[in-house]
C-alpha cells in the first residue's frame, strides 16, 4: 500500500481526537505490557535458576555414587545456559524495547498535548464564529426596527423634523456598526476556516508519525521474540521442533497487516467538521423598507389610483356590454408592446372573464410571463380579478373557474416568495376571504385552499405587511382638516385602519394570540390610544376563523 493509500483515511478522525489519543495511549501501554511479559519470563526463569541450584545442592550432599558428577554437571551446564538467558532479557531485549518506549512516550506526550490546544483553540474559533454570527444578526435586527422608525418618522405629523434627522443619523449610525459586525462575522469564518486546514494538516502529520511508531514498534515486537526464540532453541536441542514452529510463526507475521488493521478501525467516523460559509442577510422587512423610502411602492400606488375609474370603464366595455373572452395574436402582441398599464389591465381583464366563464385562455404562457416581469402587472391582475368578483358577488360560478382561480393565485405566491414581494400579496390574502365558490350550498372561499403556504405564517412576512400598511395609513390624504391637531388624530385613525384590516387578513393564515402581539408592539410603537389598542387586541383575540 503507497503513501497515499495509506493516509486515505486520516479525514475520518478530524474531530475525533480522543480516539487518536486513545489509540496512542494503547499503543504505549501495549509496549508496557510486552516489556512487563519479558521481565515476567525472567522472573519465572531467574526462580527455575534457584531450584535447579537447590538441586544440584540436594545432589552434591546426597550419598548418590553413580552419575553424581555427571548430574551436577549437566545441572551446572543447565543453570549457566538459563542464567545468560535471564541476562540477555534483562539487557539487550529489555533495554532495545525501553528505548523504543521512551521514544513513543516522548512523541505520544507531545502529540497528545497538541491535539489538546489544538482542540481548544478550534473551539475558541468557532465559539468566536458563533458570537460574532449572534452580534451580527442582533445588530441586523437593529437595522430593521431602526428602518421602520425612518418610515413612520419620515411620515407621521407629530413627529418634528429634528427628530426625524436624529433618526435617519441613528439608522445610519446602527448600519455602519452592522457592516463591521458582519465584516467581523466574515472574518471570524475565515480565520476559522483557515486553522481548520492547519488543523488537517497537523492531523495528517501526526497520523504519518503514527502510523510510523506502530511500524517501529511491531519490528521490535518481531526482532525481540526473534532473539529471545533463538536463544532458547541454542539451550535446549529437544525443544528446538517447538521453537522452529514458533519461530515460523514469528516469521510470517505481517506488519502491514496490522497497520490496515489500525487503519480500518476508524473506516465509520462520528463527525468530520466542515468549512463554514458565509451568508448575507436579506429579509422581505428590509426589502420593504427600502421600497417604501425609494418612493418605489408610492408610485405604484399613484398608478393605480390614477386608473382606477379608466379600470371600471374598461370592464363594462369589454366584460359586460362585449364578453370579450379571447384575443388575437397580433391584438396580444400590440398591446403588450404599448407597455401601457391600461394595456395590460385589458389582457389581464379578458384573461379573467375567459377562466370566469370555464373557457381556456389560449395564451395562458403570456400571462404567466407578464406576471413574472412585475410587481405592478400581479397588482393589475388581482385588480381585474376583484372588479369581475365583485360584479358576481364574489361567488365563482364553476368549479373548473375556481381550479384556475387556485393555480394561478398559487402561481402568484411562488413568484412573490422567490421576488420577496409582498405587496401583490396582501391583496391575494384580502380578496381570498371574499372570493368563494358554492359547494353543497355551503361556501367554500379561496383562503381556505391557500392555507399550506408556508410564508403567511413567517415572521418576516406578517412584519413586512403591517409596515407596508402603516406606510399607508401615513401617507392616506388628510386634506379636510384645517389644523395640525386635527390632522394628526386623522393621520391615526388611518394608520389604526390599515393595521387593522391587515391583521383581520393575517388571522385567516395565522394564530390569534400571534396577531395580537404584532398589533399591540406596532400600535404602541406609533403611540395610539391605549383603549384603542385594547379594543383591537380584544377583537383579534375574540375572531373566529371560519
Amino acid at each position: 500500500m503507497n503513501q497515499k493509500e495509506k493516509l486515505a483515511y486520516f479525514p475520518n478522525l478530524l474531530g475525533q481526537s480522543d480516539k487518536v489519543m486513545s489509540q496512542n495511549i494503547d499503543s504505549k501501554k501495549g509496549l508496557e505490557e510486552y516489556l512487563a511479559i519479558m521481565q515476567e519470563r525472567a522472573n519465572v526463569e531467574q526462580q527455575y535458576v534457584k531450584a535447579l541450584n537447590r538441586l544440584q545442592s540436594q545432589i552434591d550432599k546426597s550419598n548418590i555414587i553413580l552419575m553424581k558428577e555427571q548430574l551436577i554437571n549437566q545441572l551446572q551446564n543447565k543453570i549457566e545456559r538459563i542464567e545468560s538467558f535471564v541476562e540477555f532479557i534483562r539487557t539487550e531485549l529489555q533495554d532495545q524495547v525501553k528505548e523504543t518506549l521512551n521514544q513513543q512516550n516522548l512523541i505520544s506526550n507531545k502529540i497528545i498535548e497538541e491535539i489538546k490546544q489544538m482542540e481548544q483553540t478550534l473551539n475558541e474559533k468557532k465559539e468566536k464564529v458563533l458570537i460574532t454570527r449572534s452580534d451580527y444578526n442582533i445588530k441586523y435586527k437593529d437595522v430593521e426596527q431602526s428602518g421602520i422608525l425612518d418610515v413612520v418618522y419620515q411620515y407621521s405629523l407629530d413627529v418634528s423634523e429634528d427628530q426625524t434627522i436624529k433618526q435617519i443619523c441613528r439608522t445610519q449610525q446602527i448600519s455602519i456598526e452592522c457592516s463591521k459586525l458582519e465584516k467581523q462575522y466574515q472574518l471570524s469564518i475565515v480565520a476559522y476556516n483557515e486553522f481548520l486546514d492547519v488543523y488537517k494538516t497537523k492531523m495528517e502529520s501526526y497520523l504519518i508519525q503514527m502510523e510510523e511508531f506502530e511500524q517501529t514498534k511491531l519490528l521490535v515486537h518481531k526482532d525481540t521474540l526473534l532473539k529471545m526464540f533463538l536463544f532458547e532453541v541454542s539451550m535446549s536441542k529437544h525443544q528446538f521442533q517447538e521453537f522452529e514452529k514458533l519461530n515460523e510463526q514469528i516469521r510470517n507475521i505481517n506488519i502491514q497487516d496490522v497497520i490496515e488493521n489500525f487503519i480500518m478501525k476508524y473506516n465509520r467516523p462520528d463527525f468530520i467538521p466542515e468549512q463554514m460559509e458565509f451568508k448575507h442577510n436579506t429579509t422581505l422587512l428590509l426589502k420593504k423598507i427600502e421600497c417604501l423610502k425609494s418612493q418605489e411602492y408610492q408610485k405604484l400606488k399613484n398608478l393605480i389610483k390614477a386608473n382606477t375609474d379608466k379600470f371600471y370603464t374598461l370592464f363594462s366595455e369589454i366584460v359586460e356590454k362585449n364578453n370579450q373572452q379571447t384575443i388575437e395574436n397580433q391584438d396580444l402582441v400590440s398591446l403588450i408592446n404599448s407597455n401601457n398599464c391600461q394595456a395590460y389591465f385589458k389582457i389581464f381583464l379578458i384573461h379573467i372573464n375567459s377562466i370566469w366563464n370555464g373557457g381556456q385562455f389560449s395564451n395562458d404562457q403570456t400571462i404567466i410571463d407578464l406576471l413574472e416581469q412585475s410587481s405592478q402587472n400581479k397588482i393589475l391582475w388581482l385588480i381585474a380579478l376583484d372588479i369581475q368578483a365583485e360584479k358576481n358577488n364574489y361567488r365563482i360560478p364553476n368549479s373548473q373557474a375556481y381550479d384556475q382561480i387556485i393555480k394561478l393565485s398559487q402561481l402568484i405566491i411562488s413568484q412573490c416568495s422567490q421576488q420577496m414581494d409582498i405587496t401583490p400579496l396582501r391583496q391575494l390574502i384580502v380578496l381570498s376571504s371574499l372570493i368563494h365558490i358554492l359547494i353543497s350550498n355551503k361556501k367554500h372561499y379561496l383562503m381556505q385552499s391557500m392555507k399550506n403556504n408556508q410564508i403567511f405564517t413567517t415572521t418576516d412576512f406578517i412584519e413586512a405587511s403591517i409596515i407596508e400598511a402603516i406606510y399607508d395609513g401615513l401617507v392616506e390624504e388628510v386634506k379636510d382638516e384645517t389644523n395640525s391637531v386635527e390632522k394628526i388624530k386623522r393621520q391615526k385613525i388611518n394608520f389604526f385602519t390599515q393595521i387593522s384590516k391587515i391583521c383581520f387578513a393575517l388571522l385567516i393564515f395565522n394564530k390569534n394570540d400571534i396577531i395580537k402581539n404584532y398589533a399591540e408592539n406596532y400600535l404602541k410603537l406609533l403611540r395610539l390610544a391605549s383603549n384603542a389598542i385594547r379594543d383591537l387586541t380584544f377583537q383579534i383575540e375574540s375572531y373566529q376563523k371560519l
